[in-house]
């Protein structure tokens, strides 16, 4: 299979790698990459955030550490997902309308305590007051489900909009638009009394009263003949009377207003007390599209044969929420904030709008108005106008499409989790991936309040102002998208699932980093723009049957992950394992695992933002997609290597002095880009940019002592000294066919794929260290070529170490033919380090001696085999050479374990191949966990990352998931820790109270249906009078309940013995719960029973109602 050099000159370097058993692959740790999110959920007491996806997992984040996945007991969508607050539960309805409650009182993970099957629905709606859930179906009905008991609740509403349209039809009122559909919406609890409800239909909202199960108000919305409505006056119907179709419904704070989205794009504002005429019906940018203006309508008209192209048309409004604040004293509040999803136009960038409204505090009405007692009082209808015009608005641009967002409150579950926020999360859509991307919400400028949100870092620097809650206020109109550099809104720092996901990964690599280098990656600057998401729910611990493993990984070398990103980001992630090293206080994990390193985060947006630099681009700018990343670590150096050929450089800001003016390099193809402000808190700035207009990069090798190179599928090559920068090094395709052909006549045949008569260099390195016939420790570059041969150049300073260049003609060398990406190396001869080209060894080389005696190895790899040669240029120790039933060669590692030293070698079949060094004898072939068929990163230690594909953006080339592994997989702890949620629970504050129109003084001014229930009153009424409430909690799960509190101090071992009680404690309880369950069934179809004579029992008492008090005033 391969030959080897008969006399070996150079030590065994591989003597402690030799035996099989040396080497077991394994799988450590798979991070997830969310791409395929459904839905959102938080819970503001606790601190959780609950995420469901299309494949049917749903995770969840809490503090630092705090993460978990699980998936349905059938993997479908996950539609609608929302936490439970007064019983700490996870309520989820998926794809098959399958309601599961989940009870997050276990130790471990949450647990599966509940499921039922309903009809059709169209929305899910909890209160944090009471223990209901209210399902809206297809056919207008509402279900609900009772959490306490884990049932579905005898209490039913019929469709009050089927019944309403009945009602008008045996009136003999006529009907001025066509009937709508009958189906639910969705529902709203008022968020001041929880007796009241609105029932969203696509015809009108109802109100209606859960107790006396009647019909207060209809707020029903008709457009009359000329208006123009939210499509303005290009519809062919708009001389008719429309009905438009409700599609969602937002309450004011005060619970006295309420806004309702239609599928025009129009929003309408109702006062609650007066549902005969709307408050205000507007788009986004036009007021008052429900009135008939006569000269526009006439202008149309006259207009209607002339066609001036396609009609544009507004997208439906999606999503309301009204948000108020702790800004005012008044128990009205104060200034609101509404954010709308949808009604864009189809010329408008995909995005999200705000609107800051102004506070609804009147003053005491005049009394000489005489006002019925049932009717709203012109004065407070005057002044709801008046809090209905926008003082200011903001536009969150987006990449993708918003399908869905959620507004992250401080602490109050209360007023449907709109109260007080501090962040919004997006799920946005873009090429078949939905992601979440979050920032600081309401916008600064927007609410001027004394709290602000915790652990906010604002830049201290004057070069920008403030970006905080308390920044002055941004000019209007202000269309700034979160994704420029100068937007206003902070961006939220999302767990590593969500951030990686939004940025879609295209690959990365693992650096293994001395403990000074990792200490200069995470040092953090005091202006981190992030916005720190606040989540502090539960408690993470150690799997206490790994305790001594555990105590191994301080000892493990430092780790961070770096990639790159479809959205032109690069990120870096801390991966060191002793971020799972609980804290000796508390015994609990308290980092995040991996951690994001939010400082050496870099945006290309902000280098495309230049007119100048987006110039070079032309028409590939929106396009651009990056190929690969080099990492200089010790200079902390990046080379970003775009797909269109252009080489992206960026150094440590430390290194600017300040921002200077444009400026031109020597060299045309230098592009400056040092004029540009880095982002702020970035720890990288933007250097230069290399744009030779040779097409895509064939090879590239970045130094830790300022020099790059860059070799081109044209046949051309390129170094530069970063120091000025200079290009010291530059062989066209003419140079390169008349200096290869000198150099190796014999072999200017190039295999098929690259163009005949080009030999291409396809490999690089930089290197300090001797040649066969040049014993002097240099600075070298090896440029592998196709054909097998190589030219190594030296480089020498000149007169001082600022500036080099390269010294004489390259010296030939022997390769591999066709060799592959990164795959050759310099081995010092006696210890098997690498020769990098590092501060240390061109230290070394500047002093311009020379060890006697000294060697290194030249370890070149290609498609077909492998090469060693001492001192580069000098005679063969080893080679050995594979045929097709390998594989293809994916890629080549020098692996260093218990200082010993091998080559390896991946295959697109699984494999890995160990060859020894320097002499290239076959040791072992380790048989990879099928993972994915993608190339590994390996770093120096053996540890690797295997990228999984993601299935459904399998064109644009994103993964979906990461997996952590080792080829020396004996006694590492990386298990997936245990979780206490109950830890920090919190305490839920009480229900908000009704507040009236006027001031408090005003006894008149009360809402004359106030009087509101508690919660327990409202489940005691939608439960029925035979709800077998639960007496007390199982004694087991007390228990377990209380070994996980008090886990929160204790030691491993008693940490063991926790988990060995709850398994024990799971199997006692087998048989008692398997009885339970049968006299459950029992019990329920009694409730089924009883439940049919009450329903009968409310269709009369609701006929009489309706008769008695006419619902509808008619």
């Amino acid at each position: 299979m391969f030959s080897k050099q008969v006399e070996h000159v150079l030590p065994d370097l591989s003597p402690d790698l030799r035996d099989e058993l040396d080497w077991k692959a394994g799988s450590l740790r798979t991070f997830d990459f969310l791409l395929n999110i459904t839905t959102l959920a938080i819970e503001p007491v606790a601190g959780f955030l609950a995420i469901g996806t299309a494949s049917g997992n749903i995770h969840v984040f809490g503090r630092p550490g705090v993460q978990c996945k699980f998936t349905l007991p059938v993997p479908v969508e996950v539609r609608f997902l929302q936490f439970s607050t007064s019983t700490f539960n996870i309520v989820c309805l998926d794809g098959n309308n399958q309601l599961h409650v989940y009870s997050l009182l276990e130790f471990g993970r949450p647990k599966l305590i509940a499921s039922s099957r309903f009809d059709q629905t169209n929305s899910m709606t909890l209160s944090p007051s009471h223990t209901h859930v209210f399902l809206a179906s297809q056919t207008g009905e509402i279900k609900t489900y009772d959490l306490t008991c884990l049932r579905k609740s005898p209490y039913t509403t019929p469709n009050l909009w089927k019944l309403y349209e009945d009602k008008l039809a045996a009136s003999g009122m006529p009907s001025l638009s066509p009937n709508s559909p009958v189906n639910a919406v969705e529902t709203v609890i008022h968020p001041r009394n929880l007796d009241l409800m609105f029932v969203v239909y696509a015809g009108g909202v109802i109100l209606t009263d859960l107790t006396e199960r009647s019909t207060i108000r209809v707020y029903e919305l008709t457009l009359s003949p000329g208006a123009p409505g939210g499509s303005g006056y290009g519809m062919d119907d708009i001389l008719t009377h429309r009905r438009i179709m409700v599609t969602c419904l937002a309450v004011h704070p005060s619970g006295h207003m309420l806004a309702t989205g239609y599928a025009d794009g129009s929003i309408a504002f109702w006062a609650l007390e007066d549902d005969n005429k709307p408050l205000l019906v507007r788009t986004l940018d036009t007021v008052d599209v429900n009135m008939i203006h006569a000269d526009l309508l006439e202008k149309h008209l006259s207009n209607s044969g002339q066609s001036n192209g396609p009609l544009s048309v507004p997208e439906p409004i999606f999503k309301l929420s009204w948000s108020g604040f702790v800004n005012s004293s008044d128990p009205r509040g104060g200034e609101t904030v509404l954010t709308v999803l949808g009604g864009l136009g189809a010329d408008k960038p995909p995005g999200l709008t705000a609107f800051l409204l102004p506070a609804f505090n009147p003053p005491e009405p005049p009394s000489d108005t005489v006002v019925p007692p049932d009717a709203l009082h012109p004065f407070f209808r005057d002044a709801m106008c008046q809090s209905l015009t926008p003082t200011k608005s903001f536009f969150y641009e987006t990449r993708g499409m918003v399908q869905d967002y959620l507004l992250l409150p401080q602490s109050s579950p209360h007023f449907g989790g709109n109260f007080d926020p501090y962040g919004i999360l997006l799920i946005t859509e873009l090429k078949d991936m939905r992601t979440v991307e979050g920032y600081q919400y309401p916008p600064p400028g927007f609410i001027q309040i004394a709290v602000v949100p915790p652990k906010v870092e604002e830049d201290t620097t004057k070069e920008e102002p403030s970006s905080g809650m308390l920044s002055p206020t941004p000019p209007l109109p202000l269309p700034k998208s979160p994704r420029h550099l100068n937007s206003t809104p902070l961006p939220l720092r999302l767990p590593t699932t969500l951030l990686a996901g939004h940025s879609g990964v295209l690959g990365g690599h693992l650096l293994k980093l001395h403990n000074d280098i990792y200490e200069n990656f995470i040092h953090q600057k005091p202006n981190d723009i992030h916005l720190i998401f606040s989540l502090q729910g539960g408690q993470a611990y150690p799997d206490p049957t790994k305790a001594n493993e555990l105590k191994l990984s301080k000892y493990q070398p430092r780790r961070v992950l770096m990639s790159y990103n479809r959205d032109l980001s690069v990120r870096f992630f801390d991966l060191s394992t002793q971020l799972l090293i609980p804290a000796i206080a508390s015994n609990h994990i308290e980092h995040e695992w991996p951690a994001p390193i939010p400082g050496l985060t870099i945006q290309l947006d902000e280098i495309f933002d230049d007119p100048s630099i987006a110039q070079v681009f032309g028409n590939a700018l929106s396009s651009l997609s990056i190929q690969s990343v080099h990492v200089a670590s010790e200079a902390l150096e990046l080379a970003i290597l775009m797909k269109t050929g252009e080489v992206i450089v960026y150094h440590s800001s430390s290194n600017r002095a300040g921002v200077w003016p444009p400026k031109h390099s020597a060299a045309s193809q230098i592009i400056m880009l040092d004029h540009l402000h880095p982002r702020l808190g970035s720890r990288l700035a933007p250097y230069f940019m290399f744009s030779p207009g040779k097409g895509p990069v064939e090879a590239c090798a970045l130094a830790d002592t300022g020099f790059l190179a860059v070799s081109y599928k044209d046949g051309s090559l390129f170094a530069i000294d970063m120091r000025g920068p200079n290009i010291i090094l530059a062989r066209g395709m003419e140079k390169r066919h008349k200096h290869t052909s000198v150099l190796n006549s014999a072999h200017l045949g190039s295999p098929a794929g690259h163009g005949s008569g080009i030999d291409i260099v396809m490999s690089l390195s930089w290197s300090v260290a001797p040649l066969d016939k040049d014993s002097s420790i240099s600075v070298r570059l090896v440029a592998g070529q196709q054909s097998g041969h190589a030219e190594v150049y030296t480089l020498v300073h000149s007169g001082n170490s600022s500036s080099w260049t390269i010294v004489g003609e390259p010296v030939a060398a022997k390769v591999m033919p066709e060799p592959i990406a990164d795959g050759t190396f310099v081995l010092d001869g006696k210890t098997g380090a690498q020769c990098k080209a590092d501060r240390t060894r061109l230290a070394a080389s500047l002093k311009g001696t020379s060890t006697p005696g000294s060697q290194c190895v030249l370890v070149a790899v290609g498609a077909k085999g492998a090469r060693t040669s001492v001192n580069i240029t000098g005679q063969k120790t080893g080679k050995v050479e594979w045929g097709n039933k390998i594989g293809s060669v994916q890629g080549a590692f020098i692996v260093e374990h218990t200082d010993s030293r091998a080559l390896v070698i991946q295959t697109d079949k699984h494999n890995v191949m160990v060859y020894s060094l320097p002499h290239l004898e076959h040791i072992h072939t380790v048989q990879l966990p099928f993972i994915s068929s993608l190339p590994l990163s390996i770093d120096e230690s053996g540890d690797f990352i295997a990228w999984t594909l993601s299935l459904q953006a399998r064109s644009t080339g994103v993964m979906q998931s990461a997996t952590y592994g080792t080829f020396f997989d004996v006694r590492r702890a990386y298990t997936v820790p245990d979780i206490d949620f109950t830890a920090a629970r919190g305490t839920i504050p009480p229900q908000p109270q009704p507040v009236p129109l006027g001031p408090t003084s005003i006894l008149g001014s009360w809402f004359t249906f106030n009087q509101t229930k508690t919660g327990d009153q409202i489940d005691e009424l939608l439960g029925g009078p035979n709800r077998p409430i639960p007496v007390k909690a199982n004694p087991a799960s007390s228990s377990k309940d209380g070994t996980a509190e008090a886990g929160a101090g204790a030691s491993f071992v008693a940490g063991a013995a926790a988990v060995q009680a709850n398994i024990y404690n799971r199997f006692a309880s087998a048989m008692n719960e398997r009885g339970q369950l049968l006299g459950d069934l029992n019990e329920r179809f009694n409730s089924l029973e009883e439940g049919s004579r009450n329903m009968v029992a409310q269709a009369k008492r609701l006929a009489t109602q309706q008769t008695a008090k006419s619902w509808f005033g008619l």
